[in-house]
């Protein structure tokens, strides 16, 4: 089958962002897809160029990347933000309206607009359409006072009109698909495909963990590691907080990898606060991550207060379990309770550094309870959501659907 698939910020193979979109685009190609991928030419992370890309495999299945244009300074301002958006998406729809008709049209959301103009073509060419939502617009905004309720209208009517006009829906995270069955979506046309644990790439040699913690000089001292965005939602200044109360103990420090638009703040206070116990790096190649993590002994999580702090399932939440590392969190929402149920680590109230650091301590005393906590995220994530099975459930729903044949492929969810 051909397949189109918008995605404004396909990320690059090094580059910030989900990898699942390119796993599961090198699956179809593995297949015997062709996969037509419409993208903008920059990371919405750091705004680094992404270039246009032809993968063939060789089962004869073809992935190609085209990058289109659009305006950048995406985090300067709301307006700013609004015109990336809305520019790629009528450049995406003219563009991929010249390409070879597809015979299933799938579009990622976040941002919504792409997403609008994928039905639209969906609709000209009278092809089934799937909708897969990273985000929950515009109710996110609105939670966030980004926008005002009464400016969120437009924005939910094209959000009706995305979830009613698709054929099939994917949720990325349990709470997403919580919301959208409130909002009437059948249960028999919404899967749950989350981001998944990638068992090849924790397959490390033995001796990664000395050599990295011989290059970063973290000798025999206890390590808690944050890998991901520095953003507002994710609250780092909690672990540069944290961090402030254990500047009496040498034994243990902070390393945080990662950028965003929080981060100099977050090096400022550090330095007020006159923290030599905290150290900040530079992003890295995120084949790199499950090196890095190896290294460390605990992974840490923060985030923001929300009324739908439950949406958010975060990428370094499966990589920190790989890695098998005990998760100390200072947060609430889904993770928090999978976090608890399972074991895996340390739950404490959103923006508690206190708690936090408390755990940090409480993990770096018992190194026996540490690495059974890591033990029991492990066990959790190889059982319930491997990335290889989840990606193959969903190359199956888009084959049904390219066939006509949604209804042969029930629904599914890893949690249920």
């Amino acid at each position: 089958m051909r397949v189109q698939f918008y995605h404004q910020f396909y990320a690059g193979p090094e580059a910030p962002g989900p990898a699942q979109p390119r796993k599961l685009t090198r699956l179809l190609a593995a297949r015997g897809h062709h996969v037509d991928v419409i993208a903008c030419d920059f990371n919405a992370y750091n705004e680094q160029d992404e270039l246009p890309e032809d993968y063939r495999s060789a089962s004869g299945g073809r992935v190609t990347v085209h990058r289109l244009p659009a305006p950048r300074a995406l985090r300067s301002s709301l307006q700013n933000r609004l015109k990336t958006y809305l520019c790629f998406a009528w450049s995406a729809y003219w563009y991929g309206g010249r390409l070879p008709q597809p015979d299933l049209v799938l579009a990622s959301i976040q941002p919504m607009f792409v997403g609008y103009s994928a039905l639209r073509l969906a609709r000209r060419w009278h092809k089934p359409f799937l909708l897969e939502v990273r985000d929950l617009w515009p109710d996110a905004l609105v939670v966030k006072g980004a926008i005002a309720p009464w400016q969120a209208v437009p924005i939910q009517a094209i959000a009706h009109t995305l979830y009613f006009g698709a054929q099939r829906i994917v949720s990325l995270t349990p709470g997403i698909k919580v919301e959208l069955l409130k909002k009437g979506i059948e249960r028999n046309r919404l899967d749950l495909f989350p981001n998944g644990f990638d068992v090849d790439a924790f397959k490390l040699e033995q001796k990664t963990r000395d050599q990295v913690r011989e290059r970063y000089g973290w000798g025999e001292k206890f390590v808690a590691i944050y890998t991901g965005i520095h953003a507002e939602v994710t609250a780092i200044e909690v672990i540069v907080r944290a961090a402030s109360l254990l500047r009496d103990r040498p034994d243990i420090r902070f390393d945080l990898f990662g950028s965003g638009q929080s981060k100099a703040g977050a090096i400022v206070l550090a330095k007020q606060l006159g923290l030599e116990n905290i150290h900040f790096h530079d992003p890295v190649p995120k084949s790199m991550i499950p090196s890095i993590l190896t290294g460390a002994d605990a992974g840490i999580m923060t985030l923001f207060e929300s009324p739908l702090i439950h949406i958010y399932f975060e990428n370094k939440f499966i990589d920190y379990m790989g890695a098998h590392k005990p998760i100390l969190a200072a947060m609430g929402g889904v993770q928090a309770d999978l976090i608890t149920r399972f074991g895996a680590g340390k739950v404490v109230p959103a923006f508690d550094h206190d708690g936090l650091a408390k755990a940090v301590v409480d993990a770096a005393d018992h190194p026996e309870r540490c690495r059974e906590m890591g033990e029991a995220g492990y066990r959790f994530i190889s059982k319930n959501i491997v990335q290889r099975e989840i990606l193959e459930r969903y190359a199956e729903v888009l084959e049904a659907m390219a066939k006509g044949e949604s209804d042969r492929v029930p629904t599914w969810d890893p949690f249920s």
